[in-house]
């Protein structure tokens, strides 16, 4: 935290208002828990960021480089950046979700597993596509 500098810090405040609702009033989603509900974001995450980066780099000319917490999202050059900040914040409302509904409900909230399994497949994305384009 010591090294943030301010984008780094707006977007740390960010994912706390964010997440809060979540913790104080969460989605009582209960039901049949599949799977492939929680594979399937992984999954398209995991494919569908190293195309799309690959389409922004060699059609467009964009930056791959490796993301860091203090770029800015916004940057049109670097759309790595962008979905690194997407993938930290499905974690956290993933995360503050499940949290929320098992203080509240005592209870495991399955909307919350695939959220949170979707922004882990957009930071596998991202590493494969740093791996793909040598850019680590």
């Amino acid at each position: 935290m010591k090294n943030w500098n301010k984008t780094g810090k707006i977007k740390a405040v960010i994912l706390g208002l964010l997440a809060l609702p979540n913790l104080l009033i969460p989605i009582g989603a209960t039901g049949k828990f599949e799977l492939v509900m929680i594979l399937m974001p992984l999954f398209f995450g995991s494919i569908a960021i190293p195309l799309i980066a690959k389409f922004n780099g060699a059609v467009l000319g964009r930056e791959i480089i490796k993301p860091t917490w203090n770029d800015n999202p916004l940057m049109l050059y670097r759309p790595l950046s962008f979905f690194h900040f997407g993938a930290f914040f499905f974690i956290t409302v993933g995360l503050s979700l499940l949290l929320g509904s098992a203080i509240k409900f005592q209870t495991l909230s399955f909307f919350a597993l695939p959220v949170i399994s979707f922004g882990l497949g957009i930071l596998i994305g991202i590493w494969l596509t740093l791996k793909w384009t040598k850019s680590i």
